[in-house]
């Protein structure tokens, strides 16, 4: 890490300036080292070369050492210094002109972040920036607000960005994530305007700059990994950030003016959510959180409340990707990624911390500059979609505001009905309880709008952009609303009503059938039966499985109950559970994934110690032989939930064969220690592995005399052939577990399981993708294990097909040479 020394004739302001430094960053790793003072009482103000080498050498640090100067002979003294040191540490000392207060504090918080000596210096020349610019003067010195100068030398891609709605919030935070991966620094700009050049590691700064489809930019990487940056960011703008089966709404106005009826007391708005609902008018308007400025004493301690506040609510949104993904999809919940990226964005957070530090501001009222001039550079944006994310913005600024001010507000609607709202946050849609909320009308707002985009996935009819009048609709006033015409009726008559009625019954007879259907067994034409099952983490995740028309459970992810804890769950905590989601799923199969953690999910009260790679290294099955009385207590907590109930064990990330012996034996052992106890289990529970690394499909002919069934996990089997990390964005054009290398190990293993009787089913979310599905039964898996709200359409897809037309598809696949040609086979 580079450090920091600062020179100076006062030895209370080099003192105060490292306090300062220090606080901004709150990183004890970081020497700040000071040379002030002649150390005579006489006569006090001073340098002395002496102390000044003194100070360097304590300072030392082979990623180097920055020295910061106030004046006079403090340049003097240090350039001595400098001259006294060995030409191998001379080598990585540098003198810095900037400002010695504003630049300690710039140039400490970069070296926290790992920043090079280059960068630090940078960062420590362009810190008058922000005050220049308040000021309203001409930035000269280098800056790392959003507008950045181009750097000479620099290696340059000009690329097309093609995604349909450029770049938006999600590819925004893929591009961020992307880039901040690399140690260079990255910049772009439109080809047609080099001059204005943004910072592409801010999330804030590259997602209102406004990319459009078509649009063409040039990106500057400068650093020993340009080229890789460059290249990575190349596939990524390639593959259109995955987009490619984004269903994309009509472009139509955010916010639509009011519009003369047609007829008396209807409203045309933007149909964003399709449905017909009548109910009372239920009018909500969120109040702000009250927001003052006053001067503060403390900035450190008001540094700290912000970034708890920030914690707080990346939190609470990260819970809240969770739920939607669980609910819907995980590309849905993927509109929170943004939202958890703009709250990590460093220019907004160093913005608002220099703010709290130098104009000592409460952390209230510098969160709220931010914001504001945030969403105002998204609402200059021509382009109707990426206008919209000033929405995403202020929700994320309106939350942080009311964690700070402890004014947090929850939409609570007294009795069920219409809500009516000038406009719905993303995080306030999530949110909405589903059996109160039967329809939304909006003043504001667009089909493309986040909260639209959520209001479909969820299934609440919603009409929006109706204008100001909609807010004048009194509490309890009966509406009919069109989601499908975005047709809104204020006081119908009783004609209207009685023909809304009837079409409204035909529209909820239409989803009752579908509903029934997904209830029904899912068999092809030609009489093959195929199981669909839920993936779930959780009763809720459970009853919700059920309502989808969920045979079962394919995939219980028992990890839920030891994350997020400072202790492993007791073997009565984990029964309770267990049993808790058995009961509500009767006589269903249930199978239950022992405990799958490591890797991307580590536990804070398991010292798993320090691994290059991770998700090669102690995980799942792993970790669980090596600490058998972990493992044992879970075990016989499946054992004793199993009575009366149709539970099955699955043990993930299976390589060898003596794993699966190893499993079983402890197996026997918690059964054995249950029975001395005299503690029932069932008679009889299925025993099966997942298929996650090739070694197991390769092997699957000698595991499968050992177990009862196999179940493939395309998400890791994908990413250990491919050898692609699935977190790894720059990687995601190969994370496709319908490559033909993947689709013929799920046909070795379903090959190896008929010869022993076993059967094969499939649990990653390839099993949910409808391309996927008619290969999946046509290489003979017979069940199917995917998110709950996926269950319905996955059933119908099955009833459509005939199991020897879906096998001449799937042999026709697996012979194909890439995931794109496999998509466009059956497509």
């Amino acid at each position: 890490m580079v450090n920091l020394v600062l020179v100076s004739h006062s030895p209370s302001l080099a003192a105060g300036v490292a306090e300062l430094a220090r606080a901004m960053t709150q990183q004890s790793s970081i020497v700040i080292a000071t040379s002030a003072g002649t150390g005579d009482p006489s006569n006090p103000l001073g340098t002395n070369p002496e102390d000044i080498q003194r100070a360097i050498e304590a300072a030392y640090s082979d990623d180097g050492v920055l020295v910061l100067m106030d004046l006079g002979s403090a340049l003097i003294g240090a350039e001595m210094a400098l001259e006294s040191l060995p030409d191998d540490r001379r080598a990585k000392v540098r003198l810095c002109e900037a400002p010695m207060i504003e630049g300690a504090i710039a140039a400490a918080v970069q070296a926290s972040l790992g920043g090079t000596l280059d960068q630090v210096m940078h960062e420590a020349l362009g810190a008058l920036a922000a005050k220049a610019i308040h000021l309203g003067h001409e930035v000269s010195a280098p800056t790392s607000m959003s507008i950045v100068a181009p750097t000479i030398g620099a290696q340059l891609l000009e690329i097309k960005i093609e995604n349909r709605l450029g770049l938006h919030a999600r590819p925004a935070a893929l591009f961020v994530q992307t880039a901040a991966r690399f140690k260079s620094d990255i910049s772009i700009a439109r080809a047609s305007y080099e001059a204005k050049r943004v910072n592409a590691k801010s999330i804030n700064a590259v997602a209102s700059f406004g990319v459009r489809q078509n649009e063409v930019i040039r990106i500057s990487a400068d650093g020993s990994d340009a080229a890789e940056a460059l290249s990575a960011l190349k596939s990524l703008i390639e593959a259109k950030f995955g987009e490619d089966r984004e269903p994309i709404e009509p472009a139509r106005p955010i916010e639509s003016k009011p519009i003369a009826p047609a007829v008396a007391g209807e409203l045309i708005g933007i149909a964003a959510s399709p449905g017909i609902v009548i109910g009372p008018a239920a009018p909500i308007r969120f109040a702000e959180p009250k927001i003052d400025r006053h001067a503060i004493d403390d900035p450190s301690a008001e540094w700290k409340r912000l970034d708890a506040a920030l914690s707080a609510v990346r939190a609470a949104t990260q819970q809240l990707r969770l739920n939607v993904a669980r609910a819907a999809n995980d590309y849905e919940a993927a509109i929170f990624d943004a939202h958890l990226m703009f709250l990590d964005d460093p220019e907004l957070i160093e913005v608002a911390r220099t703010a709290i530090y130098t104009e000592r501001i409460n952390a209230e009222a510098a969160w709220r500059t931010v914001i504001d001039r945030s969403v105002t550079a998204f609402e200059a944006i021509d382009d109707p979609y990426l206008r919209a994310r000033a929405a995403d913005v202020a929700d994320i600024g309106r939350q942080v505001l009311s964690q700070l001010s402890g004014q947090v507000s929850r939409i609570v609607l007294p009795h069920a009905g219409i809500l009516i709202a000038v406009d719905l946050a993303p995080s306030d849609t999530a949110r909405l309880d589903r059996s109160k909320v039967l329809g939304i009308c909006t003043e504001r707002g667009g089909p493309t709008s986040h909260s639209a985009i959520l209001a479909r996935t969820l299934g609440i009819p919603a009409v929006v952009g109706l204008g100001a009048s909609i807010m004048n609709v009194a509490a309890g006033a009966s509406l009919i609303i069109d989601g499908q015409s975005g047709q809104v009726w204020i006081d119908p008559s009783a004609d209207l009503i009685a023909q809304y009625t009837t079409r409204m019954k035909d529209w909820q007879s239409a989803r009752e059938v579908t509903r029934q259907s997904s209830t029904s067994p899912a068999i092809t034409r030609d009489g093959q039966s195929i199981e669909v099952v839920a993936n779930i983490g959780s009763v809720t995740d459970a009853r919700v499985a059920i309502e989808n028309g969920a045979d079962g459970v394919g995939l219980l992810r028992t990890e839920f109950l030891f994350l997020d804890r400072s202790t492993a769950p007791t073997e009565d905590e984990q029964y309770a559970a267990y049993r808790s989601i058995a009961e509500v799923m009767g006589q269903r199969p249930v199978i239950v994934r022992t405990l799958d953690v490591g890797g991307d999910k580590p536990l804070p009260y398991l010292d798993l110690g320090r691994e290059e790679n991770p998700f090669l290294g102690q995980r799942a099955i792993r970790l669980c032989l090596n600490r058998p009385e972990l493992f044992k207590t879970q075990l016989r907590a499946i054992l004793r939930a199993s009575v009366g109930h149709n539970l099955k064990i699955m043990f993930p990330m299976i390589a060898e064969v003596s794993e699966v012996c190893r499993a079983r034996e402890l197996l026997n052992d918690s059964r054995a220690e249950l029975k001395v106890k005299n503690i029932p289990v069932a008679d009889l529970i299925e025993i099966g592995i997942m298929v996650e690394i090739p070694a197991a499909a390769l092997l699957a002919e000698a595991i499968a005399p050992k177990i009862d069934f196999f179940s493939i996990g395309t998400n890791d089997l994908t990413q250990y052939t491919l050898a692609a990390e699935r977190g790894n964005r720059n990687v995601a054009h190969l994370q496709d577990a319908l490559h033909p290398a993947v689709l013929r190990q799920i046909q070795t293993t379903v090959r190896a399981a008929q010869v022993a009787g076993k059967w094969v089913g499939v649990c990653g979310e390839l099993a949910g993708d409808p391309l996927a599905v008619p290969i999946l039964i046509g290489l003979g898996v017979r069940e199917l294990s995917m998110a709950s709200a996926s269950i319905p359409q996955a059933k119908q897809i099955i009833r459509e097909w005939t199991q020897s037309d879906a096998a001449a598809l799937a042999a026709k696949a697996v012979n194909l040479a890439s995931a794109e040609a496999v998509r466009q086979l059956v497509s």
